[in-house]
C-alpha cells in the first residue's frame, strides 16, 4: 500500500528545492538555469517544482527571500564596517566586503553573487534585491565616498565615482571568463582576493583625492 505524503514529507522535499535552487541559481543565474538541473541537484520529480512553488519564476522569488534572509523576517542593510574608523579604511572595507561577497567560492555569500547576476541580467525580483540588499550598500558606500570627497562633492559626482568603484569589483565576476584567457594565473583565491582589495583600494582613492583636490581649486 502507497503511503501519503505528510505535512513533513512536504516540508523536507520543499527544503531541499529550495537548498538546490539557491545552489544552481547562484552558480548559473536565472536565465541559464532550467528546472530539470535544479530537480536534480535536489533528487526529486519535475513536477515537485510546481507543486511546492507554482514555477520557476516564483521558486526565483523564494531563493532570493532565502539568501536575503527575508525568510526570517530580517532586514538586510550594509556591510558590517566599522563607523568610527576613517573613511580612507572604511572604503577598504568595503571593497573588501564586496569582493568576497562576490568571489569567494570556499566562503560563498549567496546574497552577493544573486546581487551580481540581477546587475546584468535582471529579472521580476530586482525590486527585492534592490531594496533590501543592493540600496542600503549602495547608501553605505555613498556616504563613504562623500566624506572622502568633502562637503564641495555634488551628489552627481558621488554618484559617478560609487559606481566606478563597484564597478571596478563587478567586472572580476562577470568578466572572468574573459580575465582567465587573458591572464589565465590570475586566481580568486582568499589571498588573491585580499591583494585585489588592496589595489582597487588604491586606485579608487588616487582618483578620489584628485576628484577633491579639483573641487577645492
Amino acid at each position: 500500500m502507497k503511503m501519503k505524503n505528510t505535512a513533513s514529507d512536504n516540508l523536507k522535499t520543499r527544503e531541499k528545492i529550495l537548498s538546490a535552487a539557491v545552489d544552481v541559481f547562484v552558480k548559473h543565474g536565472f536565465n541559464n538555469t532550467t528546472i530539470r538541473e535544479i530537480c536534480q541537484e535536489a533528487g526529486v520529480n519535475v513536477a515537485a517544482v510546481n507543486y511546492h512553488f507554482g514555477g520557476k519564476d516564483n521558486l526565483y522569488v523564494a531563493v532570493c527571500k532565502h539568501v536575503l534572509g527575508l525568510s526570517g523576517n530580517v532586514e538586510l542593510r550594509g556591510f558590517d564596517i566599522d563607523q568610527t574608523a576613517p573613511p580612507e579604511e572604511q572604503l577598504r572595507l568595503f571593497i573588501r566586503s564586496l569582493l568576497f561577497a562576490i568571489l569567494d567560492h570556499k566562503k560563498p555569500s549567496h546574497e552577493g553573487r544573486i546581487m551580481a547576476w540581477e546587475m546584468v541580467h535582471p529579472t521580476g525580483s530586482l525590486d527585492t534585491i534592490i531594496k533590501d540588499m543592493i540600496r542600503p550598500r549602495h547608501e553605505q558606500l555613498c556616504a563613504i565616498v562623500g566624506a572622502l570627497l568633502g562637503p564641495g562633492a555634488d551628489v552627481p559626482l558621488i554618484k559617478s565615482t560609487v559606481f566606478s568603484i563597484v564597478g571596478q569589483c563587478i567586472h572580476y565576476r562577470h568578466g572572468r571568463p574573459v580575465i582567465t584567457q587573458l591572464h589565465p594565473k590570475q586566481k580568486y583565491d582568499p589571498d588573491a582576493i585580499e591583494k585585489l582589495a588592496e589595489h582597487i583600494t588604491r586606485f579608487s582613492l588616487g582618483g578620489i583625492k584628485a576628484l577633491a583636490r579639483e573641487i577645492e581649486e
